[in-house]
């Protein structure tokens, strides 16, 4: 509170540590400052940040897939730096989901498991480009069997969509460059 009042014509923004809504309504009401900036914590758990704000709207949740794509359409409209920005947060994105830490049954080292594949493919290098992320994510429904809200931009891509092909997609971005 004494930062804010010192600095009466400066906006003061809070980042860091924020992984709810409560968490900002907490933290503004404390320190009465201007704003919060969230990211992993948004990005973990996207929905821990829109329950208040859904009862009000009657908007439905938005699923990782859909986050994730509207995530792409800003990367293909505003690109990143490198790919790994897409790629670290698709990852953040994604890892509840595909590793998640509250199933007994899950084993990340059972390869036989779609998770643990698409995990590891996430990580890999040579996805590079927003249309090789867009074809991770049609695998995703494919392999998770979950079309429900799925955006049309990738659903397009699901019955097709191989991991071979989404590998070969970033050998023909770097072709035509």
């Amino acid at each position: 509170r004494e930062i804010v009042a010192a600095l009466p014509d400066l906006p003061v923004v809070l980042n860091g540590g924020i992984s709810c809504f409560n968490d900002v309504t907490l933290v503004t009401e404390r320190t009465n400052c201007h704003g919060v900036m969230v990211a992993t914590g948004y990005l973990s758990n996207h929905q821990a940040f829109n329950s208040t704000i859904q009862s009000e709207t009657s908007t439905e949740l938005k699923s990782a897939v859909e986050l994730a794509s509207q995530y792409l359409d800003f990367a293909e409209i505003y690109p990143p730096p490198s790919y790994l920005y897409i790629q670290k947060h698709l990852r953040w994105i994604f890892r509840s989901s595909l590793q998640p830490e509250n199933d007994p049954s899950f084993n990340a080292s059972d390869w036989k498991d779609w998770r643990v594949k698409m995990w590891s493919f996430l990580v890999r290098p040579y996805l590079r480009s927003v249309e090789q992320f867009r074809g991770f994510l049609a695998l995703y429904v494919q392999q998770s069997g979950n079309e429900d809200r799925v955006p049309d931009t990738i659903l397009r891509l699901v019955s097709d969509v191989t991991f071979g092909s989404v590998k070969k997609a970033g050998k023909r971005t770097a072709r035509e460059m």
